[in-house]
């Protein structure tokens, strides 16, 4: 299928799967209930941190708002980290995978067609994240919006390099999505989501490094608590693209590969 045909056919995904959403109007309600809980028990934790904490010095100072940005962020990123497994699991629940592998449009676009209402959807709840957070006097006046957005769609590109290796287990190993497990878990201990890498063990310190959350949470703090400009934000963009250019060619040649081994053995639609 050429690719202006693409189009159309993500479109038509994006709608079944919003009328889907629009017919669990309860579940809406309970994920807004559960993002208010998040943002106001991390409010009052914040007043437990008095003074200005080691490592929050570049960001304001302001616990609250460092820890807010984590929170806003960490399941938009963690939407390009599990996404495209969730998307392959519901295939092969469902009985479609087979079916879909047999179409010429490649099965990258396919599941990612699966994650446009995904995306949308957790981009509102970090608005609402970050809303609420200003509501309850998170100092985010002056915030450089445009770099945010930039620092956040680069982000999730590369994340979602290893987002497509988790798919390439689910097609190998049918369930335990190690890759996604690892990284998530390592992204909430090393890079920076809850309290600054600086206050990890040296050693520790250099394994954040090797997580493309560290670099797109410092930016994205950056541009939202300090109004840092896009030349500041610069080594941030430039590890985030670097961290694209070689994730996400490895996740779609890791993914290829693991579609035509499902293939060849003949249980492409096991699970």
């Amino acid at each position: 299928m050429a690719a202006n045909n693409w189009g159309p056919m993500l479109w038509m995904t994006f709608r079944r799967d919003v009328r889907i959403a629009l017919t669990y109007r309860l579940a809406f309600v309970l994920r807004f209930l559960s993002t208010l809980f998040q943002v106001v028990v991390f409010y009052f934790i914040s007043k437990l941190v008095t003074g200005s904490p080691a490592g929050l010095e570049r960001y304001g100072g302001d616990y609250f708002a460092y820890a807010l940005i984590g929170l806003a962020f960490l399941r938009l990123f963690n939407i390009s980290l599990t996404g495209y497994a969730n998307a392959i699991t519901e295939a092969q629940q469902m009985g479609t995978l087979e079916a879909q592998a047999l179409l010429p449009t490649p099965l990258q676009i396919l599941i990612f067609g699966a994650n446009l209402w995904p995306y949308l959807y957790a981009f509102g709840e970090t608005i609402v994240y970050l809303l609420l957070g200003l509501a309850l006097g998170a100092p985010l006046a002056g915030a450089n919006v445009s770099g945010a957005v930039v620092v956040a769609l680069l982000a999730s590109v590369a994340i979602s390099g290893l987002g497509l290796m988790g798919a390439s287990v689910i097609l190998v190993f049918k369930r335990g999505n190690a890759v996604s497990w690892v990284v998530e878990a390592a992204a909430g201990l090393l890079a920076g989501t809850y309290f600054p890498p600086e206050l990890l063990p040296g050693p520790l310190q250099k394994l954040s490094y090797l997580l493309p959350h560290t670099f797109a949470l410092a930016g994205l703090r950056q541009a939202l608590l300090t109004g840092a400009s896009f030349a500041q934000l610069m080594p941030s963009l430039l590890a985030l693209l670097a961290f694209a250019l070689v994730l996400v060619p490895a996740g779609v040649l890791s993914l290829q590969w693991a579609l035509r081994r499902a293939q060849i053995k003949g249980n492409l639609a096991q699970y």
